[in-house]
This record gives structure tokens, C-alpha cells and sequence, in this order.
């Protein structure tokens, strides 16, 4: 009897000290960082913070099936991120609002840093975007009020999903908005918003009265929205076509001072 107490004991012993084993695996300390390039500007793709994504496989790790992971995207194009294990990936940027790339193959993690940037090509362009204060009737009183201004372009329109909407985006925050950044009043949010949902050609012979491939649109309006005395806004308008999570084309940020 004492003997199968020593051995069971024994087995609880050796279990015991192998759990308190050093972890012999280095800690993750390879880097990737890079820029998602506009084909059209040549300039960083501007969006929103943490918009959509950069899929990455490690196809060097061979003992399982890889797991698919995310890397995120700042909201000024670029990405950086120095918590992976080294060895050999592909990337894929997804759910982005632009055209879809193909995977790129076999890139290097490594602890010194891999640059690896991606060029895409935006689905629309905002061109000619206006921001200017006025005033308006709300609420029985009269207020400072903000309209915007601007055209579509489309230089690729073969294929082009549906146009979903146009829609203003207003911070208070220095030099962001978007649509994770924005003031949205209910009572007009959906008043001063443009929708659309239409493929392009129909869209401009429509709406618009234009040839039904024109590369660029009319001028879409967004109403008078209130503002309120003595702030500084931050404003853009983002237009998006209907595919997966339906992200934004952005228009540059303008600055608004409301006396």
C-alpha cells in the first residue's frame, strides 16, 4: 500500500516540477511596417483609425494549418506592428475601399524590420469638395451652419459596385474625422445624408442628366447642418459603394471656425 502512495505521489511530483519548466520560447519581436499607397495620388490612402485591415498568414510555421491574423491600419495609411514571430508571411489588405489586390507571397518577418508597402487603387474620388459656413433655421432659432460640396470620380467604372452613399463627417477633434470620429445628431443625420444606391451609369444619366459613363459626377449637396457658436469643427465628406463593409473614399479635412 505504501508503495502506490510513493508512486502516485511521485507521478503528482514530476507533473508538479514540469509545470514550472522555463518557457524556452523567445517572446514575438519581429517587425512589419509599411504605407497603403493611392495609385491615383501616390500618397498614403487616408481613412478612418483601425477602418479595415491587413490579413497575414505565417506560411513557415508548418506543425498546423496557419490561423489567419489582423493587422491594423492607422487612419493615415500606414501600419506598424512589432509583435510577431519571425518567418515568412503572406499579406493580404482586405474590406478596404478600394479594388482588390492580390495576396503578396513570402515576405520576411524579421526582428531588424520589413518594410513591405502595398499600392491600391480607390474605388471613387472626391474632387472638388467645398465646406462653407452659412446659417439656418433649427429648433425655432437661427443658427451658424455648415454646407458641403463635391463631385464623384470614378476612373475605373467597369465593374463598379453600386455607389451607397454620400455623407458629411464633423469632429471636434484636431485634425481627424471619420466615421469612428464624427458628430451625428439623429434628428438630421439621415435628413442631410445622400443615398444613392444605384450603379453609376444610372446614377449620372439620372440624377444628373450626364453621359452615362462620365468619369465624373454632378455636384452632390449636403444640406445646412447647425453648428454652434465659438467652436473650431473638423469637417469631410466620405462616399462609399455598396460592397462587404462598405468603407469610405475620404475627401481631405477642412478646418471650420464658427465665431
Amino acid at each position: 500500500m505504501k508503495n502506490i502512495f510513493y508512486l502516485i505521489a511521485g507521478i503528482a511530483l514530476l507533473g508538479f516540477t514540469s509545470c514550472m519548466e522555463i518557457d524556452n520560447w523567445d517572446a514575438p519581436d519581429a517587425n512589419i511596417h509599411g504605407r497603403i499607397i493611392d495609385s491615383y495620388t501616390g500618397e498614403n490612402l487616408v481613412m478612418d483609425h483601425n477602418d479595415w485591415q491587413i490579413k497575414i498568414w505565417e506560411r513557415s510555421w508548418t506543425v498546423s494549418v496557419p490561423n489567419e491574423q489582423s493587422l491594423a491600419v492607422k487612419n493615415d495609411g500606414t501600419y506598424n506592428n512589432d509583435k510577431l514571430f519571425a518567418g515568412t508571411y503572406d499579406m493580404l489588405p482586405y474590406d478596404g475601399p478600394f479594388w482588390p489586390i492580390d495576396t503578396v507571397k513570402g515576405v520576411a518577418f524579421t526582428k531588424k524590420g520589413t518594410v513591405q508597402d502595398f499600392t491600391v487603387t480607390p474605388y471613387l474620388q472626391i474632387v472638388d469638395f467645398e465646406a462653407t459656413l452659412t446659417t439656418m433655421e433649427f429648433e425655432g432659432k437661427e443658427w451658424p451652419a455648415l454646407t458641403m460640396k463635391c463631385r464623384l470620380k470614378a476612373p475605373i467604372r467597369a465593374g463598379l459596385p453600386k455607389v451607397y452613399r454620400i455623407r458629411p463627417f464633423i469632429s471636434l477633434l484636431a485634425n481627424f474625422c471619420g466615421a469612428s470620429n464624427c458628430i451625428d445628431r439623429n434628428e438630421y443625420n439621415s435628413y442631410v445624408r445622400v443615398n444613392v444606391e444605384k450603379e453609376w451609369n444610372a446614377e449620372m444619366a439620372d440624377r444628373f442628366g450626364l453621359p452615362a459613363d462620365s468619369e465624373i459626377s454632378g455636384v452632390y449637396e449636403i444640406k445646412p447642418m447647425p453648428l454652434k457658436s465659438g467652436y473650431t469643427y473638423y469637417v469631410r465628406i466620405g462616399a462609399s459603394v455598396d460592397v462587404l463593409s462598405r468603407r469610405h473614399n475620404y475627401s481631405p479635412i477642412v478646418k471650420i471656425v464658427v465665431p
